[in-house]
């Protein structure tokens, strides 16, 4: 079972829901629903594996050209892409 670019957007989609603060227990048990699949689960913690090594980035100095940092910043679909490059 091979997850699906579908399925990293739902969980790119799902980790920006549940991080917001107006985020309450209906979400996460939608969530929960969700993730149910085992296929959305792994695409799920694909995602969430990217953010945190993004987040765990240094961030380079300003004159530093790194463009690919610029477009894995930008939330959901930014971190959708960098799973996506897990798929292949």
């Amino acid at each position: 079972m091979t997850r699906t670019e579908d399925d990293l957007r739902e969980a790119a989609a799902w980790l920006e829901r549940l991080r917001s603060p107006e985020a309450g227990q209906g979400d996460q048990e939608e969530f929960e629903t969700w993730a149910a699949h085992p296929r959305r689960r792994d695409a799920f913690e694909a995602v969430s594996a990217v953010d945190a090594e993004i987040t765990s980035w240094d961030p380079p100095a300003p004159a530093s050209p790194w463009p690919i940092l610029g477009a894995l910043a930008l939330g959901a679909g930014g971190l959708m892409a960098a799973a996506g490059l897990l798929i292949h």
